[in-house]
């Protein structure tokens, strides 16, 4: 019906009646949360009844900004909240009220450790997005594909914020399994904060220090971007480096031919699948399982020339 979007923690009235959600995002500087605000506006508009309030925060790394915009969101009384956490632990204690409140708390992108949460008092109703370690695994079986049989020599992981569960399980699955299928090869692993710049800063260090570079795998595309620059500039097109999310600018970036892929998680499938759902259990009564997949791809140069891969129309 309507989508509200709050910058910070501007309070809003709430409508008399229907279903009020309302999301709980990171910063739209990333495009990746644009494109999961455009789903969940897009599915709240589709519904009849269904109001939708948006707030987002400064930067990655603003949690007390988010848990004030979580406590704000929670004097409106809404029906659910749909949560992207900066971290797994700044917003327990909202959520912890939400759920003696009964108020239904959907994790967006495994961003909550739902052990972590449930010793909080925090009820989770589902996670909608896909298991970081799932991820990884298939980022690094790519990146093994990339670089032929027996391949050996060093591979940079750039990892999110540290205390993120999303980067780190992302990178865990990754080296989990290139250990299996690619054993030689060495893995470094540092973290970028999600942050380009930082990123870019990295990935330079590491290739002066280690100029035989294989592979450059980050737990998102922002970071990858970085890294992308930091070795074009070096002026090695040669080192293969993914990236997870799906953004434009990565998607840009493939098309041109400079970053290689991306694990693509579709996150305007994830927002709008996360209405859908809590549509189904606040109006048809709907029990469903507690972890949603949406669905991955890895995205190429090649995928974007074909256009076979039928998860591309979720691209944003």
């Amino acid at each position: 019906m309507a989508a509200l979007f709050v910058a910070g923690a501007t309070a809003v009235s709430a409508q008399d009646d229907g279903l009020l959600y309302g999301a709980i995002l990171k910063t739209p500087a990333n495009p990746h949360w644009n494109a999961m605000t455009q789903g969940i506006e897009d599915a709240a508009a589709s519904a009849d009844g269904v109001e939708v309030v948006v707030s987002t925060v400064a930067n990655e790394g603003a949690a007390e900004q988010q848990l004030n915009n979580c406590e704000t969101m929670l004097l409106r009384e809404p029906d659910a909240l749909i949560v992207g956490a900066i971290n797994s632990n700044i917003l327990l204690p909202c959520l912890q009220r939400a759920s003696e409140q009964g108020i239904d708390i959907v994790d967006l992108d495994y961003n909550l450790d739902r052990e972590i949460a449930e010793g909080a008092g925090v009820d989770v109703t589902f996670t909608a997005g896909n298991d970081g370690h799932d991820t990884g695994a298939v980022g690094a079986e790519f990146v093994a594909e990339q670089l032929g049989e027996n391949p050996s020599g060093p591979v940079l992981v750039i990892e999110g914020l540290p205390g993120n569960p999303v980067g780190a399980s992302r990178g865990e699955g990754f080296r989990q399994r290139l250990a299996e299928i690619a054993p030689d090869l060495e893995v470094t692993t540092l973290n970028g904060d999600w942050d380009r710049g930082k990123s870019a800063n990295i990935a330079n260090d590491i290739l002066q220090r280690n100029p035989n570079l294989q592979a450059v795998f980050a737990a998102n595309d922002t970071m990858a971007l970085g890294a992308t620059e930091a070795l074009l500039a070096a002026g090695r097109d040669d080192i293969v480096v993914v990236g997870v999310d799906g953004s434009s600018d990565a998607i840009e970036s493939i098309r041109s031919g400079r970053m290689t892929a991306t694990v693509a998680q579709f996150p305007y499938l994830v927002g709008h699948r996360a209405v859908e759902l809590l549509n189904q259990i606040n109006m048809e009564g709907a029990e469903l399982d507690s972890y949603q997949s949406t669905g991955q791809s890895v995205i190429t140069q090649e995928a974007l020339e074909e256009g076979t891969d039928e998860m591309i129309q979720y691209l944003r």
